[in-house]
């Protein structure tokens, strides 16, 4: 396979995961957080003499380039148990006959309510050469998801007695933040002072499989769309190391800088196909934005099929609000959005980060443009208008998905002050922003002011002010030039 640029045993651990099986790209793998990932790697297909020595070696390979100075290896419990002896075997292999140890999972009676010594402790949990006072140990395990082994095996050698604790040793780094956006093992290292290595992470099995795909696995064909999968995954749920491997996304929806998107919220397919057909020609509509009522009542596909008869503009799907659902059931929106023709979707995800996240990787698995909102237009909406979302909690779900690559958001048009709250978040993200605008007219908004805040790059959604004049193509023309 092709040279990658990272040391050479690395290179040789992917290489080794692919011809074994143990790494799998394409699909969807259930994770156990829930999450339905591109990639997977299961260590636990390495259970025979072949792979147990090469892998102890890998290990090996990754403690000694860390530089770290220890005197055991353990073995966190149940997956650690056998790679504390394989990677003793392995820097043997090197040059380093070092000690292992791995203790015995029992009920939590290492603590305070357990009156055993700290001798007669080691006797009745460790298996292996048991470790003394002041010795460091080097911790091993297989993954780091949550980290919750990671800490109560710690728990039980601080039980044991005094040792230094200076490394954590894993096989793959899948780099993916937690829940409520942080690192689980930088957080595990800020709070323990542990550092955690890993063979190889999830950045570098992406650009090697980059490198060289495609490439055949006992599982089948690894294509260069199942790689590039796996860099929508990073881009949404990777910590902030593996986001910046990839840079902004930077998905232009809108082919203009600035334009008009008709709101189609008729009633008919018969007024929708007037909508469009009296005003594709002006050059400044960019778009149209495509709600509920069409897309229930005569079913996406026919109503793309409506479209395309006059235009090749975006068409954007907004379900009123899309992305306030479970996380799983983003994927069967997103599929059926793309199945229909729809080019790009609009989110309101308040139903947590989770489901946000969700929805915006599937999306951008399925090619789809994605539109993020978080404030809308009515009176009310936040805790500071008098609502239920409170002002921060509408600022994170503009936050999110900048962090995850959005740079395409909806701001309510007749809220000046919250266009510029936005443009300012999303921008100390390192994001620059295309904005979406609807509350025009109808809800008061002035197309002027909302362009002053709003930037070059914008567009304004106009409804009523269109869809309802006795002449489309004179209301549009009217509307885009106060743009």
């Amino acid at each position: 396979m092709g040279v990658f640029a990272v040391e050479e045993y690395k290179t040789k651990f992917i290489d080794f995961l692919l011809k074994t099986g143990a790494l799998r790209v394409g699909g969807d793998y259930a994770l156990k957080s829930k999450r339905m990932s591109p990639w997977f790697v299961n260590v636990g297909d390495f259970n025979d003499g072949d792979s147990s020595t090469m892998l102890g070696e890998f290990y090996a390979d990754s403690v000694i380039s860390s530089g770290t100075d220890f005197d055991l290896v353990y073995g966190i419990p149940e997956k650690g148990n056998a790679l504390a002896v394989s990677t003793a075997i392995g820097l043997n292999k090197r040059g380093r006959n070092a000690p292992w140890f791995f203790t015995r999972k029992v009920p939590k009676e290492y603590g305070e309510a357990t009156n055993l010594s700290p001798e007669e402790r080691i006797k009745a949990l460790v298996v292996g050469r048991a470790p003394k006072k002041g010795e460091s140990i080097v911790q091993l395990d297989d993954v780091f998801t949550a980290g919750d082994a990671k800490y109560e095996a710690r728990a039980v050698l601080q039980s044991l007695g005094d040792f230094y604790l200076p490394l954590l040793a894993i096989a793959v780094d899948r780099q993916e933040v937690g829940i409520g956006g942080e690192s689980a093992i930088e957080s595990y290292e800020q709070k323990t002072g542990t550092k955690v290595i890993s063979i190889v992470n999830a950045i570098d099995v992406y650009y090697f499989l980059k490198e060289n795909a495609p490439v055949n696995t006992p599982q089948g064909e690894i294509k260069r769309e199942d790689v590039e999968r796996m860099s929508n995954y990073l881009r949404v749920y990777g910590t902030e190391k593996a986001r910046i491997s990839f840079g902004v996304l930077e998905q232009r929806v809108i082919g203009l800088e600035r334009s008009v998107i008709p709101a189609c919220d008729v009633s008919t397919l018969a007024e929708f196909e007037d909508l469009v057909r009296q005003t594709e020609s002006v050059a400044d509509i960019g778009g149209y934005k495509i709600g509920f009522e069409l897309g229930l009542g005569y079913g996406l596909e026919r109503v793309v099929e409506t479209a395309r008869k006059y235009t090749a503009k975006t068409l954007i799907y907004d379900h009123q609000k899309a992305g306030t659902d479970i996380p799983d059931t983003g994927k069967n929106f997103a599929r059926v959005c793309k199945n229909a023709g729809i080019d790009a979707v609009i989110f309101f995800p308040q139903a947590g980060p989770e489901t946000e996240r969700a929805w915006i990787y599937h999306a951008l698995d399925q090619g789809l443009g994605v539109i993020v909102g978080g404030r809308m237009t009515h009176p009310a909406y936040s805790q500071s208008e008098g609502g239920f979302i409170s002002d921060e909690g509408a600022l994170e779900m503009y936050r999110i998905a900048a962090r995850a690559g959005i740079n395409n958001f909806v701001v309510p048009g007749n809220k000046p002050d919250v266009i510029k709250d936005v443009k300012e978040t999303v921008e100390a993200e390192g994001v620059n922003p295309v904005f979406y605008a609807p509350g025009f007219v109808a809800q008061g908004g002035k197309i002027e002011d909302a362009t002053k805040v709003a930037g070059d790059r914008w567009h304004a959604i106009v409804g009523r002010g269109i869809y309802q004049a006795s002449d489309m193509k004179k209301a549009a023309l009217e509307h885009t030039s106060q743009l």
